[in-house]
């Protein structure tokens, strides 16, 4: 039986993590085409978060014989996962105050000068909703609510895969695993 502190080691959990990821994205796309439900600011900086641990899980995927590849995907998971966690924890937030209606967030991603996502494939990145409209909701949560489950939960697995790596690599009878064929 594979312990938890090899996953890191096996493309196969790399490629459930993408698999998941795209998913995710596959699903904001239906609500945005074919449901028509316009996305925020927040919204698509959550969708970055999850392309964030999507390329992780592509690092993962085709690295996870070497140690550096195996540890960029893992620090890439976590840092996209709690990124993602901030922001709908917070999309979430503000759509549940008390003042809900008068939220109100950017008109426009703020991505880098070098990289205007929003601009390049607007269809996907651009963010003509509001943050505080609530628009779809599921057994009593929004879209930030789930999402913020959902990052949460990413994260948790992340945190427990890492530190069972960090373990299972410390106490093999070689010492520290470099290089897992």
């Amino acid at each position: 039986m594979l312990s938890v502190g090899q996953w890191p080691n096996k493309p196969f959990a790399w490629l459930l993590l993408f698999l998941g990821c795209s998913g995710l994205l596959g699903a904001a796309l239906y609500f945005q085409m074919v449901l028509n439900l316009e996305p925020c600011v927040k919204c698509v900086y959550q969708r970055m978060a999850v392309v964030g641990i999507g390329l992780s899980a592509i690092v993962g995927l085709f690295g996870s014989g070497l140690w550096l590849t195996r540890w960029a995907a893992l620090i890439g998971w976590l840092y996209s996962s709690y990124q993602g966690l901030l922001i709908a924890y917070d999309h979430w937030d503000l759509q549940t105050s008390k003042n809900a209606f008068f939220a109100v967030c950017e008109s426009a991603p703020n991505f880098p000068d070098w990289a205007p996502l929003h601009e390049w494939m607007p269809g996907l990145f651009a963010a003509p909703g509001l943050c505080g409209d609530i628009d779809w909701q599921w057994l009593g949560l929004g879209m930030p609510g789930w999402m913020t489950v959902i990052f949460a939960g990413l994260l948790l697995i992340g945190i427990i895969v890492t530190i069972c790596h960090i373990i299972s690599s410390f106490t093999k009878k070689d010492g520290l695993v470099l290089y897992h064929k």
